[in-house]
């Protein structure tokens, strides 16, 4: 087992080595463009021009040991990175939903680099019964521009429900708190995450019941010139304790994602 990933290593000490890695890096490694998600924390999202997250530290890592740096300058918002990855101008999606749309421009590793519970986030006091995709049938549900939660998902939203789309979770939470929509569909963890962080936890809940249970991917452009790193980062996904490894990146960048903006917020309050 590669002790990277065992359970029993400490967050810090895990960090420290990614650090290590990353300053010792050989001048003859190639230097691999990935896009991320601006606006889904904890996995990834847009701080100071960069994609940070879980997401983006464990690309950063796997992409390392296969032998290949990974630049995580913010390219833009997450429907314009599609583009570039169908193009070319971005090697790595890093953590992505696996579509028919998004396969045909881009080679899915078969191994999930992480798991998310889908929710429904809605008023309080505007709560509704939801146990099937059915209960959902005409009522406004919104999501981000370019976000997909699968081929069968998404063609039902499409065809059953009033789709109402933002480039922000921040106005979608509004939306829904002025009852403009009746649902807003994020993970639970990054949906609840962004609640804390905007101060929205006492107005905004989630449904018990999960919309559906996603897998996520790391991708690259079928235009890449390293698409035979795919396998090695692949390889090590399937060690045992990566699924540990991702648990405690999820608490540590929820953790730096609402630290940030209560610091902010406290800021602004002071100006």
């Amino acid at each position: 087992m590669d002790k990277l990933f065992s359970p029993k290593i400490s967050l810090t000490r895990l960090f420290l080595v990614f650090v290590l890695v990353s300053s010792s890096v050989s001048s003859e490694q190639p230097t691999l463009k990935a896009i991320g998600h601006h606006d889904y924390a904890p996995w990834n999202w847009e701080k100071d021009d960069q994609i940070v997250g879980a997401a983006a530290e464990i690309t950063a890592v796997l992409f390392k040991k296969a032998g290949a740096n990974v630049d995580l300058r913010y390219l833009g918002p997450w429907k314009r990175g599609q583009g570039f990855v169908e193009h070319g101008v971005a090697d790595i999606n890093i953590c992505a939903f696996m579509n028919e749309q998004r396969k045909a421009y881009s080679v899915f590793i078969e191994t999930p680099m992480g798991f998310i519970e889908q929710a429904l986030f809605v008023k309080k006091g505007r709560e509704f019964t939801f146990d099937t995709w059915s209960d959902l049938k005409d009522k406004k549900i919104a999501l981000l521009f370019g976000v997909s939660l699968g081929t069968k998902f998404d063609e039902f939203l499409n065809s059953s429900t009033k789709v109402f789309r933002a480039d922000s979770y921040q106005l979608l939470f509004r939306q829904l708190k002025s009852e403009r929509i009746d649902a807003v569909v994020i993970g639970r963890n990054s949906g609840q995450a962004i609640l804390e962080a905007y101060g929205f936890a006492e107005d905004i809940r989630s449904l018990p019941t999960p919309v559906l249970t996603g897998k996520l991917y790391i991708s690259m452009s079928k235009k890449s010139d390293y698409l035979h790193l795919l396998p090695l980062v692949e390889k090590q996904i399937q060690q045992e304790g990566y699924y540990q490894w991702v648990d405690k990146l999820l608490d540590k960048y929820t953790y730096i994602y609402q630290s940030d903006y209560k610091s902010a917020d406290s800021i602004e309050k002071k100006l």
